[in-house]
């Protein structure tokens, strides 16, 4: 049976002076404040003079409302005024009040009411809520910041519970999945996959870890920098936290970094390469030549067709060298001003011809002028059009679009200024998305039989042109290849004349420097053939022994000596003992050749003895071609 009495069954316990002190202890000992008042205070316990910091002899005299903060005074007065006349009123309410030093405070307050002697009293408890208001206020500011940065964030966020499914997830991810997905299973509706990612690392997080990591989505060709971390409830359930960005820029970046890593290393081994080879052809080439002179005279056609068959391979080996040398310093293009539509058309009906290929091609005939190197831009054309035709084994068409473009604001890797655009669009099979990202990688290739070097001397070569070349493709439905050229700021193409000279005859000394005997004494023969008197030095000290012991009219020297000097540490040698000497600079390479400016001429190895004649005739002219020339 309770023990606990009602407030009458209390009263009975006491007589009046008892109940007055029970009152009074009650009061005193409160730990919420307690104030009696009409439209003045009448009466504040300890409590409340703690609280506000007014002392009841200072209260005696207030209005209950003139401690109240001025933003509620108004509603407290009329509140107060309206109980005293017997009006219905709130009975609880918040209200901010002012110490007696000023400070602000909050005060939850409940009032009744009662009647003694024809007059309405008040009594009131007050309890300070300043902490508890604060802490919300601070809280609702968070709450406001979180929401703010959650409305920021330029990644995909949401929360899945232990059985994968959506708990929350932000408004840009519910944007791109495009409807409500609460409750639903992630993997669904956010990877469209059929059961969990392999990626997943949902089980982690139920353990306690957090995880990061970087995920590729073949699907939609893009990365992803993944951060799951537990995220535990007051009521003790627990999910995980998602945060995903996407990195696909910054993934593609990092490949293309890659590629040119590669393609520098590359450039390494391919320069050396086709340095060798270069003097190997020389080799070659020339005694070839020299084999047909002497013979020239008692050769039958069957065997001048031979010799022709010879040159003709050796040519096309030197066609390798370059394609080599495109990944190298020295296969840097030697450009000039030209117009690329009569070179596009040539090169395109010569690598369709016969094909069950059709193609089309439209290009205005003021199309902007470009700065290029005729044989790499024409290499680069022939790859397209030659993966175009592979990729259409069982015939197609392929249409091949030129036209000016003026960027005004940065477009890419593209700066503002003039561009030729060259579209080729195919209708072949197609490129796979997760190859697109390789498709310029050296050695990458998908055929039996491919070098996978193509479309990276394409991308070499363009680069190096100061253009750019991309490609857009989806399996079954064609590639589309987009060059960008920097416009020339010349009106007119650069020409040549090509003169037909006359059987070469020359005299004066030669020095030949080469560390390759069989070069040597090719080219010491051919020259010997033509008139002149010809020294050889197979390294530096024999070249300066033999300049200091005599003068020479002319000297060729080899850029690079394994081991030893070269052209380039000889060349002042040569100028202090012999200043008139001209000098020839010879090498397998290319642009290392072009940046030594101090020889008279260059020869690119390998070389024909045409193009040796020809050269040695602008430093040494010959009687027959003064004569011609003042004609």
């Amino acid at each position: 049976m309770s023990n606990c009495k009602s407030l009458s069954e209390i009263s009975q316990l006491f007589d009046t002076h008892e109940a007055i002190e029970v009152l009074r202890v009650f009061l005193e000992s409160a730990s919420v404040g307690i104030y009696l008042y009409r439209e003045e205070f009448i009466y504040v316990n300890p409590a409340f003079e703690k609280i506000t910091g007014w002392k009841l002899s200072e209260l005696k005299n207030k209005k209950v409302w003139e401690l109240v903060h001025p933003d509620y005074r108004e509603t407290v007065k009329e509140r107060t005024l309206a109980r005293l006349r017997g009006e219905k009123t709130p009975p609880q309410y918040e209200i901010k009040i002012l110490t007696s030093e000023g400070q602000e405070k909050w005060f939850e307050v409940s009032v009744a009411t009662f009647e003694k002697d024809n007059q309405i009293y008040c009594i009131a408890t007050t309890i300070d809520i300043t902490e508890i208001k604060n802490y919300s206020r601070n809280l609702a500011d968070t709450l406001s910041e979180y929401k703010a940065i959650l409305q920021a964030f330029d990644g995909l966020l949401y929360t899945v519970t232990p059985d994968f499914r959506l708990a929350f997830v932000n408004k840009k991810l519910e944007k791109q999945i495009g409807h409500p997905v609460s409750g639903e299973l992630c993997y669904e509706e956010i990877f469209g996959l059929k059961e969990p990612c392999p990626w997943c690392s949902l089980k982690e997080v139920l353990e306690g870890r957090s995880v990061k990591k970087d995920i590729h989505i073949p699907e939609e060709d893009k990365w992803y920098y993944v951060v799951a971390t537990p995220l535990i409830y007051p009521d003790g359930s627990q999910h995980a936290l998602h945060i995903l960005m996407d990195i696909t820029q910054q993934k593609r970046a990092q490949q293309e970094i890659l590629r040119i890593s590669k393609l520098e290393s590359i450039s390494l081994l391919a320069g050396g390469i086709a340095h060798d080879f270069n003097n190997i052809l020389t080799a070659i080439l020339g005694n070839i030549s020299l084999l047909r002179l002497r013979l020239k005279k008692h050769l039958t056609e069957k065997e001048e067709k031979l010799f022709k068959q010879m040159e003709s391979v050796c040519f096309r080996a030197q066609g390798l060298t370059k394609q080599l040398l495109n990944f190298a310093e020295g296969g840097s293009p030697i450009k000039r001003v030209a117009s690329i539509k009569e070179m596009i058309e040539d090169t395109v009906s010569f690598c369709l011809r016969g094909s069950n290929v059709s193609w089309e091609i439209s290009i205005p005939d003021d199309l902007f002028l470009v700065n290029i190197d005729t044989v790499q831009f024409g290499q680069v054309v022939s790859n397209i059009v030659i993966n175009a035709k592979q990729a259409m084994p069982s015939g197609g068409r392929l249409w091949i679009k030129a036209s000016n473009l003026k960027l005004k604001e940065p477009k890419g890797p593209l700066k503002p200024g003039d561009y030729v655009e060259i579209i080729f669009r195919d209708e072949g099979m197609g490129i796979p998305k997760k190859h697109l990202s390789k498709i310029f990688d050296p050695y990458f290739t998908t055929k039996k039989d491919g070098s996978g070097l193509g479309l990276a001397i394409c991308h070499s070569i363009i680069k190096k042109h100061g253009g750019h070349i991309e490609v857009t493709s989806q399996k079954g439905k064609g590639a589309t290849f987009k060059i960008y050229l920097p416009a020339s700021k010349e009106e007119k193409p650069t020409s040549y004349n090509l003169v037909q000279k006359e059987i070469f005859k020359g005299k004066g000394r030669v020095l030949i420097f080469d560390d390759e005997e069989v070069i040597r004494e090719t080219l010491k023969e051919v020259l010997e053939m033509s008139g002149f008197q010809v020294e050889e030095a197979k390294d530096a000290q024999e070249v300066i022994q033999k300049i200091k012991a005599q003068n020479f009219d002319l000297a060729i020297l080899d850029l690079t000596i394994p081991g030893g000097m070269g052209a380039k540490e000889v060349l002042p040698f040569i100028k202090s003992y012999t200043p008139k000497t001209k000098t020839i600079l010879m090498s397998g390479y290319s642009l290392e050749a072009q940046k030594v400016k101090e020889f008279d001429a260059f020869l690119k190895k390998p070389f024909t003895f045409d193009e040796l004649f020809a050269v040695i005739d602008k430093l040494l002219p010959t009687k027959s071609t003064k004569n011609a020339k003042n004609r």
